[in-house]
């Protein structure tokens, strides 16, 4: 629950089998989520394309250690598509890919090695904007095992846009 929510006397969230909130019961600040205006309205398109929890395994990190271990990684995709045809067509050869978009993240994701969370968000971006008919996409990268006392997680979120 967050503080907010306590303030205002809301009931605490219902939580799932892993002890976590379901999205839905919490306001998107409070796990940590991009709180963007919602919903992109971006040449009369207003479809966005929301890929969340993604998964993946890549060598990635400052320190020696980091690359040679490797970790787990959360990517989170929000993308807006170039046109809402898909919208009206219902079919697939005019949507954007879901597991296509899957694939290119695994690809960059496991098949380079960054410094840097935020060079790699941004390869995933570009590599989305070159591959993919949207206008933007949101790229959100999360890791925990940080060696933090404490725990915790870094999250770097890019935005790349198609230029004209």
């Amino acid at each position: 629950m967050s503080i907010s929510q306590a303030r205002r006397g809301d009931p605490p969230p219902t939580l799932d089998r892993d002890g976590r909130a379901p999205l839905d019961s919490l306001s998107l600040a409070a796990v940590g989520r991009p709180t963007v205006a919602r919903p992109f309205t971006i040449g009369g398109a207003v479809a966005i394309i929301r890929l969340e929890g993604l998964s993946v395994f890549g060598h990635h990190g400052a320190r020696p250690y980091e690359k040679e271990a490797g970790q787990r990684l959360e990517v989170d995709l929000e993308l807006v598509p170039v046109s809402d045809q898909a919208e009206t067509s219902d079919k697939l050869a005019d949507a954007v890919d879901y597991d296509a978009l899957y694939r290119t993240v695994r690809e960059v994701v496991e098949g380079k090695s960054f410094h840097l969370l935020e060079t790699l968000a941004a390869s995933v971006a570009e590599s989305i904007l070159q591959q993919f008919a949207v206008r933007r996409v949101f790229v959100r990268i999360a890791k925990q095992n940080l060696g933090w006392t404490t725990g915790g997680r870094a999250v770097i979120e890019v935005t790349r846009e198609r230029r004209a």
